[in-house]
């Protein structure tokens, strides 16, 4: 089991390593971040995406993801709007600016992907699918479990503390 994890750590090392967005000298996204990269990614996949969503989604605080996103505001890649139902919800909308760069910065690792998986039968792209789902689906409810375990622990020496 142990040769099979450090097997599987390493090719998950090499593949967000070979698929990343950076180019051949190692530089992400142009002008921004990876964590600005990051959150421009996660504001394109929510219609509505407020900075708790950047924040969990990049893992940072809400402070964090403020940050981030003033950021990527100072570069007119993004801007906030209140939410129409919840005037105090601030939500992150992408500009066409925004759009554009994220459409360049994910075109050439798609095409990589693209002509790798057309290479592997269908049987495998298959097996592949479901793997990385039961891997990433197992991956987000241990961290879930984490983060109600920490909740409660932080409850219980409160408690414990008090009394």
């Amino acid at each position: 089991m142990d040769e099979q994890i450090r097997q599987i750590a390493e090719l998950i090392e090499d593949m967000t390593y070979d698929f990343g967005s950076h180019n051949m000298d190692g530089v992400c996204c142009e002008n921004i971040s990876h964590g600005e990269y990051r959150a421009l990614r996660t504001v394109l996949r929510l219609d509505k995406c407020t900075m708790q969503d950047v924040a969990k989604s990049i893992a940072v605080t809400k402070s964090g993801a403020t940050r981030i996103v003033r950021r990527l505001e100072e570069k007119k890649l993004v801007h906030r709007i209140n939410d129409q139902n919840d005037g105090r919800v601030c939500c992150v909308q992408l500009s066409e600016e925004g759009k554009s760069l994220i459409s360049r910065l994910t075109e050439e690792p798609a095409k990589r992907m693209a002509a790798i998986l057309s290479a592997m039968t269908p049987d495998m792209r298959q097996i592949l699918l479901i793997g990385l789902r039961a891997f990433v689906e197992t991956a987000l409810n241990q961290a879930a479990r984490g983060d109600e375990q920490q909740k409660s622990v932080k409850v219980i020496s409160t408690t414990t503390t008090k009394g």
